[in-house]
């Protein structure tokens, strides 16, 4: 079995989830993870400060689809530097990672050189973070994080690496090692159907599009169901650009900030929303009285904690975005074709 250093694992995990960027800010702590970086073919992008480093990271994650940026820091400060970046990756559901040293596992506790618990001050803003005491779990540790950061709801990930785990040596074969696998869950068929009849009924019906189609990578979905059914799309902001700008089916925002006032009194004449992968967050909805009044919802999210956590929708389906697309293209094209299609 392959000997190496547990830094020299990470990047191989990192080489192996396909990052090719990673920005940072060299420090101490973090120098034999630097180290092990020298012998990569990822690129690494020196930031002014950490802060701009994980907000890089989150760019090139919007930009970059399937891939997932990846900010480094040193212990201490660098760590709690970050604390706005992953906030804002947390908020809009963007994967990115974050990788900081740390003191020496003998010090921790001890009032060592920066050896705040950077762990904790960050666990509020990820959807993990660790500080990895073995290191032989290192590779693993790496491994868990990308399937976290990419299934379910997306969002950021925090990793804290001592600096003696990082320098100690451990057993691992990356030929041996793969990607975990992702879940995603599929619509009911039964919810599906039951989600069309409610848009059939409608007089004035309306999709609206949040962040989820764009992370699904499903615009494509989207606005071939927006033409059979001949639907109005109001994407949210995380959501603009799953339906062009010029498709005659976009109606434009909907919100207090970002909105359109055309895509308002769009909304307003409604009768009956589709949201899918969107949140009904406060800056979007306004008064939620005004905002449900005379209209039927329902929600479609990855995220089952998501589904009532504004407001109880009609139905709520808890489904990945592409496929619930995926069912609600094949089953609108079928009662087109038969002739029960509005």
């Amino acid at each position: 079995m392959t000997q190496m250093t547990a830094a020299e694992a990470a990047v191989r995990v990192l080489e192996s989830e396909g990052v090719e960027v990673l920005f940072g800010v060299p420090g101490a702590a973090i120098l034999p993870f630097y180290a092990a970086l020298r012998k990569s073919r990822m690129r690494h992008l020196v930031v002014r400060h950490e802060e701009g480093g994980t907000h890089a990271a989150e760019g090139y994650t919007r930009a970059r689809s399937g891939r997932i940026g990846v900010c480094v820091g040193t212990s201490g400060p660098a760590g709690t530097n970050m604390v706005t970046g992953l906030y804002s990756a947390m908020a809009d559901s963007i994967p990115i990672l974050c990788i900081t040293g740390q003191a020496p596992r003998a010090e921790l506790h001890k009032e060592h050189f920066q050896a705040v618990d950077v762990a904790a001050i960050t666990a509020p803003v990820t959807k993990w973070s660790v500080c990895v005491m073995e290191p032989a779990q290192v590779p693993g540790v790496f491994r868990k994080a990308f399937r976290i950061m990419r299934e379910g709801r997306p969002g950021p990930v925090h990793i804290d690496l001592p600096i003696d785990v990082q320098k100690a040596m451990i057993t691992y074969d990356p030929s041996l090692d793969r990607r975990l696998e992702i879940q995603r869950p599929a619509p009911a068929p039964e919810a599906i159907r039951r989600a069309l009849d409610m848009l059939a009924a409608a007089e004035r019906p309306l999709v609206m599009a949040g962040g989820g189609v764009i992370g699904a990578d499903a615009g494509d979905l989207l606005v071939e169901f927006a033409e059979i059914t001949q639907t109005p799309v109001v994407p949210t902001l995380m959501g603009w650009g799953a339906i062009p700008d010029d498709h005659p089916l976009q109606a434009g925002q909907v919100g207090l900030q970002t909105q359109h006032r055309y895509g308002n009194a769009t909304f307003l004449e409604s009768d009956f929303v589709l949201g899918i992968g969107n949140r009904w967050a406060s800056r979007h909805t306004g008064s939620l009285e005004v905002y449900r009044r005379g209209r039927r919802f329902v929600h479609i999210d990855i995220e089952p904690t998501q589904i009532g956590r504004v407001f109880g929708p009609d139905l709520g389906i808890v489904a990945d975005a592409r496929l619930a697309l995926e069912a609600l293209v094949a089953e609108a094209r079928r009662r087109r074709d038969a002739g029960r299609l509005p």
